[in-house]
């Protein structure tokens, strides 16, 4: 069977994007941190609740990410603990869905560690540790509570999660991390291209270097002829 040299780019092409896909399922790196602080509406929080949680990537192992949450509580003591959650599965001991697939979209659905799971309602634009980001977000309620994610559409990490129960309200949002810098009034400060753009460059790139390669052995080819 003859095999033509557009299939075998066709063939190269599509092998490209889906690896340009696999490598965007974890969208954050090791040592990447995120903090979050709380805030309140309505009824004071449980004294138990911390003030403030910074979560940083210790490891990734596949789809599976590990934390370590430092917990800042209000007398000022701070707590440390381990958290590991697999983006895809949802499975882990995280207490809420710090993380999920990068570039997710909406009717994605999500595994939650709570064994439930969502769907990815829309996305919206909001200001996030000092920067515009593009998120998408998702709503579970049960009985007489709701709880509202939003998490980062280009690496996947939460930016806010919000319970509303009655007429309490609490939050903890995103206020700062070294995963994007704070937005800068500089003019000429260049903008991050989101990870699936970039893939998507790389591809089309290896794809006409194919083409090149396929026309220069054509010449060739004939040439000897």
């Amino acid at each position: 069977m003859k095999i033509t040299a557009f299939g075998i780019i066709i063939v190269a092409l599509l092998l490209c994007l889906n690896f340009a896909h696999a490598e965007t399922q974890v969208g954050i790196n090791v040592g990447q941190w995120m903090k979050y602080e709380l805030a309140v509406s309505g009824n004071a929080p449980p004294s138990d609740m911390p003030s403030w949680v910074k979560a940083e990537c210790t490891s990734i192992s596949g789809t599976t990410v590990s934390f370590s949450m430092t917990m800042h509580m209000s007398d000022g003591t701070e707590q440390m603990t381990m958290w590991t959650i697999d983006v895809a599965s949802g499975s882990g001991n995280a207490s809420f869905q710090i993380i999920i697939p990068a570039n997710s979209i909406t009717g994605d659905t999500i595994q939650l560690v709570t064994n439930d799971s969502v769907t990815i309602a829309g996305e919206a634009v909001g200001t996030y540790a000092g920067a515009s980001r593009t998120y998408v977000y998702a709503t579970q309620t049960a009985e007489d509570r709701q709880i509202t994610y939003r998490w980062d559409k280009q690496t996947g990490i939460l930016l806010e999660v919000s319970l509303t129960q009655g007429s309490t309200s609490l939050a903890y949002k995103a206020t700062n991390t070294n995963i994007w810098q704070a937005s800068s009034s500089n003019p000429f400060s260049m903008p991050s291209l989101p990870i699936e753009i970039l893939s998507i460059g790389v591809s089309v790139a290896m794809a006409m270097a194919i083409v090149a390669i396929a026309v220069i052995y054509t010449k060739h080819k004939r040439g000897k002829n």
